[in-house]
């Protein structure tokens, strides 16, 4: 009778201790504890245990705190940064298509030529050789304009030139002259050449870059929510496998302590050990799950603040069990995604593109009629030629071709005098160049290939379409069911726990073992963390829709041209 009271005392005290364990495991997702979310979603609670031992390297960090901070320190983010700065940079390039060009040209020639003309010879009958020196040159600048593909020239040419021969008037002999040339083209080239394309190309392009960079700060915005809702349910799946490993442990000192009195069999005390084993390995597991997602949210948020000897660890300070319920319409939710997505509006950009490139195909395909328009005027002035018969010769009327008074002086700068008034010796001319292909084949094919580039860009778009309604379903079912799960899950372990009470009583009144409050327990584990996992599910599919809709920014107040700025 004595041994019977001893025992019951003994079981009864330590199934209170069990209990008590056990009812802080339960009361984990009961409703009360879904209405303060918020204390016990604190990272700092002692039932989270902390997976490194120096503290002072955690940085308590709330949900909006590190899409910030990731938008900062991101890698990828910032490697996007630079695409719309080259995309920048190339379409300033084409421009410069149009810059003007000055050239220029300098030399100097030294001539002797043999000539056996009685009116070069240098003596009576003699065969003598003619001398000049010569110093050239010419400089101006020329260019493209945009959009006409018009081409301009502007010249100005100098030259001064000696000579021992007696026909020449001047030596030194002074020549200037200016000419000022357009080039338009009337088919071939008008509007649609080489440079005004890429122009145009360019500019989509740009825009095509900033479109993407959007897109890599969504990508990244729902990386950082996903990872961090993440390392909150790993970190709660950590402590429910903590509170389990340590019921487990309390029912295998009971049970050995049952033993040692002779109340039970060596068989339940092995199984009470092989439940403490099962749940070490849990822990081992839920604890390598929790590190992984510390490093997947570090690397995020604080790149490379991550090394291979950190301590550093995250805190997510936001509540995870507190939720709002949606209803959301996949009609509209898909409206929107076809307003907002950055993919679709790169996707028009692209169709854009082609149309130009066809435009310039076509283009290419026409006939080269150019007009062109040249007017100038040139100068002479020189110093008398001392080598002339009679240097104070005055020409008859007859013959036309002898020069016509006495022979006046002048330096360089006098040739150009008369330049652009109306004694100015004009140069003045227009022309029209006319080029016709005859198979044209290159030019054919290309329009051909550009024509399929064209619809296929086209369907490609149609494609992303269809894809984004696939997108959109999924995640407002995803939403919607996750919603769902939360209910359901929360009923399954209210259950549960309630079976564990039960079990738990009747192996205190004998009619039950160990191995079977183990199977309940275990059960019960498994029901809060489905539950946990439903809310982590529920958190995903928030996140998902919204970028699904490419509304994620505008839901976090993130401005494109506050971030996109080099670091």
């Amino acid at each position: 009778m004595k041994f019977r009271i001893f025992w019951l005392i003994l079981s009864l005290g330590s199934w209170v201790a069990i209990a008590a364990q056990a009812d802080d495991l339960g009361s984990g997702l009961s409703e009360s504890e879904m209405d303060s979310a918020a204390a016990d979603a604190a990272p700092d609670t002692a039932d989270e245990p902390a997976p490194d031992a120096d503290d002072s390297q955690a940085l308590r960090l709330s949900l909006d705190e590190s899409i910030r901070l990731a938008l900062q320190n991101n890698l990828d983010v910032e490697v996007q940064r630079f695409t719309p700065l080259v995309a920048g940079e190339q379409e300033t390039e084409a421009w410069g298509a149009y810059d003007p060009e000055f050239f220029a040209e300098f030399g100097y020639s030294d001539t002797d030529n043999p000539s056996s003309f009685l009116l070069e010879g240098l003596g009576v009958g003699e065969i003598g050789v003619s001398k000049s020196d010569s110093y050239d040159g010419f400089g101006g600048f020329r260019g493209l304009l945009p959009y006409f593909g018009s081409e301009y020239s502007f010249q100005f040419n100098g030259e001064r030139t000696t000579t021992n021969l007696p026909v020449q008037s001047f030596s030194p002999e002074y020549r200037s002259s200016f000419s000022l040339s357009v080039s338009q083209p009337l088919l071939r080239g008008l509007i649609w050449n080489e440079a005004w394309t890429r122009v145009k190309t360019s500019r989509i392009r740009y825009d095509e870059s900033l479109e993407n960079f959007r897109r890599r700060v969504m990508d990244t915005v729902q990386e950082v929510e996903d990872s961090y809702w993440n390392l909150i349910a790993t970190s709660e799946q950590k402590r429910v496998a903590q509170k389990s490993l340590e019921t487990a442990q309390a029912l295998l000192d009971q049970t050995e302590t049952q033993y040692e009195v002779g109340v039970v069999s060596k068989v339940e005390v092995v199984e009470a050990q092989a439940g403490v084993a099962d749940r070490e390995f849990n822990l081992i597991a839920a604890d390598n799950r929790y590190r992984t997602a510390q490093d997947r949210l570090i690397n995020l948020v604080l790149s490379t603040e991550l090394t291979p000897d950190s301590k550093l660890r995250i805190e997510p300070t936001d509540p995870p069990k507190e939720y709002v319920t949606y209803h959301v319409d996949a009609k509209q939710a898909t409206q929107r995604a076809f307003e907002q997505r950055p993919e679709l509006k790169i996707a028009d950009d692209a169709i854009e593109r082609q149309k130009l490139e066809l435009k310039f195909a076509k283009n290419e395909r026409l006939p080269r009629l150019d007009i062109q328009f040249n007017y100038g005027n040139r100068g002479l002035a020189g110093k008398q030629n001392p080598r002339l018969p009679n240097p104070d010769f005055v020409a008859p009327p007859d013959p036309p071709f002898l020069p016509a008074g006495t022979i006046s002086e002048g330096n360089f700068g006098d040739t150009v005098d008369d330049f652009l008034t109306d004694s100015a010796a004009d140069q003045i001319s227009a022309r029209a160049l006319l080029t016709i292909p005859l198979t044209n084949t290159a030019a054919r094919s290309r329009v051909s290939q550009t024509e399929l580039e064209l619809r296929r860009t086209t369907v490609q778009k149609r494609r992303l379409e269809q894809d984004i309604i696939l997108e959109v379903r999924k995640a407002v079912r995803d939403l919607e069911s996750s919603q769902e799960g939360i209910e359901a899950a929360q009923r399954a372990s209210e259950a549960s726990a309630e079976q564990l009470r039960a079990e738990r009583i009747r192996l205190e009144y004998g009619e039950s073992t160990p191995f079977d409050v183990l199977l309940r327990e275990e059960d019960f584990v498994t029901a809060e963390s489905r539950e946990i996992e439903a809310i982590r599910l529920y958190r995903i599919s928030v996140t998902g829709l919204s970028r699904a809709q490419g509304s994620i920014l505008a839901n976090r107040n993130i401005a494109i041209d506050q971030i996109s700025a080099v670091r």
